[in-house]
């Protein structure tokens, strides 16, 4: 008798471990990303074992451009992506099965997101800091159709003028900084690195205006696709709360992270680096005004330059469950952010 019921003993013991065991198997996960300095959390996780520790081995798959990345998640290269709103939003009105489910970098609690875009003006131009005003006349420099246009777009805007009282100039973003030290350009509208190697690399250079747009609406996203979230549920629980880790230790290590972006990132000085990494809010939680202010912001801003087929709502795609379960089983991870209030939290 005792060794029968030792027996059933050790088999319910079993059986009581198989979730454990099977919950602590690794997984595979490939991330598409690039080689921009706000997609630190990604590198960073590799480097420090994060995606180890939470059982993800984890392949990061680099990519030159948004749209690449975009058709390498639809055609299944990769389960996640980390990239920038606008190739998201266009992917959707294109028809492709795109889900949000988390920020890259952002701010849930503010209506306005672009604290990694500037205005750069060289020292012949006259421009000083904060003197928006003084760019009428003047020849401006950002690469068209994408955050840097519609950033100057909305700071003009803001202080009363219209695109009509500067020149705007197409210029690509390897460009911009030979141009504005040649004075063939009088300021540049950019996204990090290019606008801190301004600052850095043009003698007299000012930061005219760091964010501070208040009808510009473009935080980093964190995608995956619908079939991913319908056969790879625990593989994104797993992968957000590493996420959530790992831009927990950048936002107290700006200067590590910065050194760890130099093995991922040529080309960039780690002094520029430092300073560039600083430039966005690492924070990955989403909120009613992520839904919001795509529909009242970006959307309708893409839809007049033609960067959309279709309006859409944006609620259809943004999935926050796995952020929320991150957010429920490591805590600990949030606790150096500022809450979000029930009235605008995700359910």
């Amino acid at each position: 008798m005792y060794r029968v019921v030792k027996s059933l003993l050790v088999v319910a013991l079993v059986f009581c471990l198989v979730p454990a065991l099977v919950s602590a198997q690794t997984l595979q996960i490939r991330v598409g990303a690039a080689g921009a300095t706000d997609h630190a959390p990604v590198f960073v996780a590799v480097e420090k074992g994060i995606f180890a520790k939470h059982s993800l081995d984890a392949k990061v798959i680099m990519y030159p451009t948004g749209v690449e990345m975009i058709n390498g998640l639809v055609a299944g290269a990769q389960e996640v992506n980390v990239m920038g709103s606008v190739p998201f939003l266009a992917g959707v009105s294109n028809g492709l099965p795109l889900m949000l489910i988390g920020h890259l970098h952002g701010d849930p609690n503010r209506t306005e997101y672009n604290d990694n875009v500037s205005i750069v003006a060289s020292e012949k131009s006259g421009i000083k800091v904060g003197d928006i005003k003084a760019l009428k006349g003047k020849r401006l420099a950002t690469p068209f159709g994408a955050g840097g246009e519609g950033y100057l777009i909305g700071v003009l805007a803001q202080n009363g003028m219209k695109v009509s009282d500067v020149t705007m100039l197409n210029v690509k973003p390897s460009d911009l900084v030979t141009a504005l030290r040649n004075n063939d350009v009088d300021a540049v509208s950019i996204w990090e690195p290019w606008a801190s190697t301004a600052v850095i690399h043009v003698p007299g250079s000012v930061r005219v205006i760091a964010g501070g747009c208040q009808g510009c609406y473009d935080p980093g996203t964190i995608l995956t696709t619908t079939k991913v979230i319908a056969e790879k549920a625990e593989l994104l629980r797993r992968f957000m709360v590493a996420f959530a880790e790992s831009q927990q230790w950048v936002r107290q290590n700006f200067d590590a992270a910065a050194e760890i972006n130099m093995r991922w990132i040529p080309g960039v000085d780690l002094e520029i680096m430092k300073m560039a990494i600083r430039r966005s809010v690492y924070d990955h939680r989403m909120s009613r005004y992520t839904r919001d202010m795509y529909a009242e912001k970006t959307i309708p801003y893409l839809m007049d330059q033609k960067r959309l087929k279709k309006v859409f709502d944006p609620g259809t795609v943004i999935d926050p469950q796995f952020y929320l379960y991150a957010e429920k089983t490591a805590p600990q991870f949030y606790a150096d952010l500022p809450p979000i209030p029930e009235a605008i939290r995700l359910k």
